[in-house]
């Protein structure tokens, strides 16, 4: 799998352009929606209401499940972002010559700022690692996930926001990661769940 990521930066110039898609598009404002309820707090939010409603519906091991997947999911995203901040590689619309800088171009840190934050897409390894937290117990739910996953990356090329390099190395590492953090995260969100006063328990 990671044997794609150099096709994905050979591909870059060809995939990239052909997603990205100008304003006056009817097809940017989809764009548009797409990558903002796809990021993590509208996940996030989504998410705790899919457990609370399991709860109420005294579906409480699924509820756990969800919530495992949910973590799982938020945390590779997160991790993503820690390389993006430090990565220093910039956007396609970036108006700068394109490349990997690190933490500081012509003598200032470049930490988090927007130009300089491209890869990998945090919006994609989200949906990425909630696939493969996902796979190992529900390949449904995981393959509706890589689904949403593509649409998002999509939405993040399309915007000008991300190479498709930057997607593709966020679904490896997702894909990697979430099933990784499952078995970590196991039991620790047993021993919250086991403590929680749910109510049919």
């Amino acid at each position: 799998m990671i044997l794609s990521l150099p096709a994905a930066f050979w591909l870059d110039p060809v995939v990239t352009g052909a997603c990205y898609l100008p304003v006056h598009d009817g097809r940017w404002q989809v764009a548009r929606w797409i990558s903002k309820y796809g990021d993590w707090p509208p996940i996030l939010c989504a998410g705790l209401a899919v457990v609370a409603g399991l709860v109420l519906g005294r579906e409480h091991a699924a509820g756990r499940f969800v919530l495992l997947v949910l973590v799982a999911g938020l945390l590779t995203g997160l991790a993503a972002n820690v390389v993006r901040c430090t990565a220093g590689r910039t956007r396609p619309s970036a108006p700068v010559p394109q490349g990997f800088y690190g933490l500081r171009y012509e003598g200032k840190w470049i930490i988090g700022k927007y130009n300089f934050s491209s890869f990998p897409s945090g919006h994609t390894a989200v949906w990425a690692g909630l696939a493969g937290a996902a796979w190992a117990r529900r390949r449904s739910l995981a393959a509706a996930l890589l689904l949403g996953g593509a649409a998002v990356a999509w939405s993040r090329m399309a915007l000008g926001c991300h190479h498709f390099s930057d997607v593709t190395a966020s679904f490896i590492w997702g894909l990697a990661v979430g099933p990784w953090l499952v078995n970590r995260l196991a039991q620790p969100i047993d021993i919250l769940w086991s403590r929680l006063r749910l109510p049919g328990k």
